[in-house]
Order: C-alpha cells, then structure tokens, then sequence
C-alpha cells in the first residue's frame, strides 16, 4: 500500500513536471501591444509573416497605421519595418534555435488608399477590407479572406489553406492558384474570361464566360474545390 502511495506522488510530480513543460506549448504566455504610424510615402506594402494573422484595410490618411501584437511563451518575437525606396518593408524574427512555445506577431494595418499589398505568411491568416490597390498574397495553411475589393489586379498562391474573396467592382486580372484549398471568388455581375483548372476538386462557374472580356480570371486548384459566382 505505501509503494502505492509512493508511485502516486511520483506520478503526481511527473505529471507537475509534463505539465510545466506543457505550458509553453499550449499557448502564448505573454503578449504585447505596439502602435506606430509610418509617414514616409510608400506605394508598396510588402508583409512577410510565419505564422501571425494580417488584417489590411484602408483609410482616407496619408500615413500607414499600425497595430502588432506580440504573442510568446518563450522567447519574445523581434518585429522590424524600414522603408526602401517606395516600399514598406514589415516582418519579425523569432530567436533561439528551438521554440517549442507561440512566437508570433498579428498585424492590423490600415493603409492609403490605392497602395499596392504583397503578403507572404506561412500558416497565419490574410484578411482584406475595402482595398483598391493591386494585390499579391502568398499562404502555405493559412486562410486568405477578403470583402469589397477594388483593385484591379490580384495574384494569389496558397497551399491548404481556403481562399473566399469578394470584389465590390470588376477587377481586369486575378491569377489564383491552391494546393488542397478551397476556392471561392464572387464578382459583380458581368463578363469575364474565365480559365479553371482542378484535380480532383469540383469546379462551379456561375459568372457569364466571354473569352473577348477585358476581365480575365484564371482559377488553378489541386484537390480543392472551385467556385465563381457573382455578387
């Protein structure tokens, strides 16, 4: 009965021990929220991200408003943007050669109306509001959404991660390409010219299909299914 009660104490310590161990994994422990604003002029935002989320939308300034939000467990995230030229350069860096806890930042930007967006993120979210500028997104898990776009150019490349994007005005060029992902596209009614193609996904084109439509859509997906509807 006492070695019972021994392995008991001992299995209770493990399990404080594992559970000390576990708390990095969980979850961030740590947060911290940085505002900024950028007013030197820039024409291109240019988001590198691993994995924190993005929301861009825009507004009637001339500056580029920021929010980050720095989650960690165990080691603090280093979040860095410089201007080049007319490029707005933002990313972050996570140091130490194991980081087995959260190291992230979130991004909420709010940008000058009509400046040009490229993202890159590894399994964080890309969400955009109201933009009129072109737009290139890249995402390997990460989920890529969007309403009242304007812009007339969109290119987009995802893995597994699903695509829903909406445009409020019929855009000239839009290239999508996804791995395992879903594709949803809505346009405002009109004609398009609509090239798709999937592997094993199904494909559902309820746009009016024109080849001599000034506005092209190609639509490339792996095992996802596809979707271009209107409104």
């Amino acid at each position: 009965m006492k070695t019972i009660v021994i392995a008991g104490g001992l299995l209770a310590s493990a399990v404080l021990l594992t559970g000390c161990g576990l708390q990095s994994l969980a979850g961030p422990a740590n947060q911290d929220v940085v505002n900024y604003e950028v007013a030197d002029k820039v024409a291109k935002l240019d988001l590198r991200t691993a994995s924190g989320d993005a929301v861009i939308t825009e507004h009637d300034g001339t500056a580029v408003r920021v929010t980050e939000t720095l989650q960690w467990s165990d080691t603090r995230p280093e979040a860095e943007h410089r201007v080049d030229g007319d490029t707005l350069f933002m990313t972050y860096t996570c140091k130490g050669a194991v980081n087995l806890g959260r190291c992230a930042v979130n991004y909420k930007i709010e940008i000058p109306k009509g400046l040009r967006v490229m993202v890159d993120t590894g399994s964080g979210d890309i969400t955009l509001r109201s933009l009129t500028g072109p737009l290139e997104t890249s995402s390997g898990s990460g989920e890529v959404s969007g309403t009242g776009l304007a812009g007339k150019t969109l290119v987009v490349e995802t893995g597994s991660g699903d695509l829903d994007l909406k445009y409020a005005s019929p855009p000239d060029s839009v290239e999508v390409k996804t791995g395992s992902g879903d594709v949803v596209l809505h346009v405002p009614d009109g004609s398009y010219a609509v090239s798709t193609e999937t592997g094993s996904g199904d494909v559902a084109v309820s746009v009016k299909d024109d080849d001599a439509s000034p506005h092209k859509i190609s639509l490339k997906g792996g095992s996802g299914d596809i979707s271009l509807l209107p409104g």
